[in-house]
Order: structure tokens, then C-alpha cells, then sequence
């Protein structure tokens, strides 16, 4: 049997679809435009190569608390910064510093020679009072300790205290001590909403985590924000974050 031909029903039909493709095309260009603009939106909601607005306290920014001694211009070298060292033992934090998470980031300057540093924590303020309780003390052989999991857990709220000590021929030589708190009640709520209206409560990748960081150091929260830092600068090949980094570094030093 031939087949049947409709040559007629064929013209018909292409010239509906040259009439209503233009309509076609109007109507879903809004869907597409829409479909583009989500693929060049990264996970956390801010076009790809735009900086997402971070949120800050009403105040503005807090700062952190500057050396003023004679060994202001002592440096670091750590997470792939060269920095001169001059003072040894010395802490890389405010004298009185924040933390948001229990287990504190904690780093001091290298003293040239030594093998090992005796890591001590107090109960409150060792620099008033001599006979504060040790917390929690250990030998680390780099200039770096993120508190164990299996240390006694740390109160928020509650005032600790820290220094390391370095072996010598006639005994030890200390560093000086710093002081911290882990913050709790409306300060620690204040942090954690911020991280939540920022979307970076859960930070995974190494962008959202440097915006955590910078979250962090808005609100002052040094040890959380030089935890990410310093991990995140471990990597050479990101020149944001040992920007970043160095930046953070710079703001313990006295203003000229």
C-alpha cells in the first residue's frame, strides 16, 4: 500500500510554528534568563566573582587588642608567612582575646633553637594570681596547638589563661600570658546568628571559610578567625587567603 501525503496539513503546520515561535521565545525567556543567572551563583547565593555583604555588629567592626610594649614589632612565621622573629614564646593573640568554639587555636613566635615548648593553661588570670590551677598543660614541638578534644572541656564564659616556656641550661625562660574567653549567653548568639544570616554557619568550601573568618574578626573573635587563617594558608596557591592572613597578623601591631 503507497503511502498517503499531505502536503497541505505539512505547509499548515510550519506556519503555525514561524507564528508562534516569536511567542514562544518571549514567554520563556524569563525561565532561561533565570536558569543562567542561578549557574552563576555560588552555593552560598552571591554572583561568581562578587563579594557576599558580611554581617558586622551596630558598633562596626571590633578590633583587637594591640601590643604596646617594646616588642611590638615581632614577627611570625607560620601557614606559609615569612615574617623576622624577635621575641620569642610570644603570643599571636590579643592580650585578652575571644574564641566562639570550645577548642581555641592557639599559636606563639618560634624561639630559635628550641626543640620543644611546654604549653600551660590556667584557671583565670596567671599574670594576678600565681597560684591559678593548670587546666591543662603539654610539650608540642611547633608553635602551634588547637586544643584537644580530650583536654578538659572549657567553660564559656569563664576567664583562662595561657603562655609556653622553653627548656634552658639553668631551667626555663616563659613567654608572656594571654588571656581569653570563650564567649557564651548574648555575645555567643550574636556570632552564631551572624554566621546563619551569612549562610556560613557551615562553611565548607575554602571561599565560605575565609568569609568566616571575616565574620569572626568582625566580631572580635580571635582565635576562631586565626584557626581558619592559618589553615586555610597552608595552601600557596591561594593568594587570598595568605592576604588574608598577613592582614590579620598586622592588626596585633602597634600603629605607627
Amino acid at each position: 500500500m503507497s503511502r498517503v501525503r499531505y502536503p497541505v496539513c505539512q505547509s499548515l503546520i510550519i506556519s503555525l510554528a514561524m507564528l508562534f515561535l516569536p511567542l514562544i521565545v518571549f514567554v520563556a525567556a524569563p525561565e532561561i534568563s533565570g536558569l543562567a543567572a542561578a549557574q552563576n551563583t555560588n552555593r552560598s547565593g552571591t554572583p561568581s566573582g562578587q563579594r557576599r555583604p558580611l554581617p558586622k555588629p551596630p558598633s562596626g567592626p571590633r578590633g583587637f587588642e594591640k601590643y604596646a610594649g617594646s616588642d611590638t614589632s615581632a614577627r611570625q612565621i607560620a601557614g606559609g608567612a615569612t615574617r623576622e622573629t624577635v621575641n620569642p614564646r610570644r603570643p599571636v593573640a590579643p592580650l585578652e582575646g575571644r574564641g566562639y568554639e570550645a577548642r581555641p587555636f592557639l599559636a606563639w613566635e618560634i624561639a630559635p633553637g628550641s626543640k620543644s615548648y611546654h604549653f600551660a593553661l590556667y584557671d583565670g588570670d596567671f599574670d594576678k594570681d600565681k597560684a591559678a590551677p593548670i587546666v591543662y598543660q603539654m610539650d608540642v614541638t611547633t608553635t602551634e596547638l588547637l586544643y584537644p578534644k580530650d583536654a578538659p572541656r572549657l567553660t564559656p564564659g569563664k576567664l583562662y589563661s595561657w603562655r609556653v616556656s622553653t627548656p634552658t641550661a639553668t631551667g626555663k625562660e616563659d613567654g608572656v600570658v594571654a588571656r581569653f574567653v570563650i564567649l557564651s549567653g548574648p555575645e555567643a548568639a550574636e556570632v552564631e546568628q551572624a554566621l546563619a544570616t551569612a549562610g556560613l554557619s557551615m562553611a565548607k568550601t575554602p571561599t565560605d571559610r575565609l568569609d568566616q573568618a571575616r565574620v569572626f574578626e568582625n566580631y572580635g573573635v580571635w582565635y576562631d578567625a586565626l584557626r581558619i587563617a592559618s589553615e586555610l594558608a597552608e595552601n600557596p596557591n591561594d593568594k587570598e587567603a595568605l592576604a588574608y592572613y598577613e592582614a590579620l597578623l598586622e592588626k596585633l601591631e602597634k600603629p605607627e
